[in-house]
């Protein structure tokens, strides 16, 4: 029995994270079809849960960052029955990216007594992350006003290294920053990241820190130099309770196509 299985829980949170679509539905990402697979991992995320409260996409949603591939994603993703939040990553384009509300700020999503909160780490025309000044006094005042919520924050960039080399000469450049503020809430309880197309679990002052795989291609794990391995595309499930409990598992999907080539050294 999976996690997925069991009825107990209050909220049911889906993370997918990096999945570089084209501008055209039709073409290749590193020998193989973004789109196509994005829509595998949509598709038994809807199979495998029976009730989805909201799903959030932690960035890296385009690889062509223009108006046709958000509108194309915003399309697809108005046709499921559930809300969704996305973020950008550093291929994202934010003048053209489908923030919240149209906003670039930090933004508070209800779920009961839980609250999701939306970071923007992307830089334009860096690979590594920053959260500005300005969204991380708009996160201290949301952890102040929502003292009572179990909050989760969710940026593209990782704060904690994966010990690869490559991956983490671009992460969250200013973590010790995003940690002082979060140092001065209790309510915190996870931090939800993408960018290392992988699975990983920190934890620190009693928050998990957890990233996802991509809906595309993965990284190698402790690889000192790009690397893709052979690990297939996959989501993130969060069961939230309203008394301050979850669990989480990631979850793998098969996909359509055929298996990629793990030689490519580079995109």
């Amino acid at each position: 029995m999976t996690l997925r299985d069991t009825p107990q829980y209050d909220w049911t949170l889906i993370q997918i994270s990096d999945t570089h679509l084209m501008d055209q539905e039709d073409l290749e990402f590193v020998r193989m079809n973004p789109e196509q697979s994005f829509h595998d991992v949509i598709q038994q995320i809807q199979l495998n849960h029976h009730h989805i409260d909201t799903l959030v996409h932690t960035g890296d949603l385009a690889q062509v960052p223009v108006e046709r591939t958000y509108a194309r994603y915003r399309e697809y993703m108005q046709q499921q029955p559930f809300p969704f939040y996305q973020i950008p990553g550093n291929h994202d384009e934010a003048s053209c990216f489908p923030f919240h509300q149209q906003e670039d700020r930090a933004h508070c999503i209800a779920l009961g007594n839980w609250c999701l909160i939306l970071l923007n780490s992307a830089v334009k025309g860096k690979v590594d992350g920053w959260v500005s000044q300005q969204q991380l006094e708009q996160l201290d005042q949301l952890l102040t006003t929502h003292p009572q919520q179990h909050i989760i924050v969710a940026c593209h960039h990782h704060p904690f290294a994966m010990q690869s080399h490559w991956i983490d000469q671009h992460k969250l450049k200013n973590a010790e920053h995003l940690m002082d503020v979060l140092s001065r809430h209790d309510n915190v309880k996870i931090v939800l990241c993408g960018h290392v197309h992988q699975d990983s679990s920190n934890q620190w002052h009693n928050i998990q820190f957890l990233s996802t795989p991509s809906t595309s291609v993965q990284f190698k794990p402790h690889s000192e130099n790009f690397a893709l391995d052979e690990a297939l595309p996959g989501y993130r499930a969060l069961y939230l309770n309203d008394n301050g409990e979850f669990k989480t598992e990631v979850v793998r999907v098969k996909l359509k196509q055929p298996q990629i080539n793990v030689e490519i050294s580079g995109y």
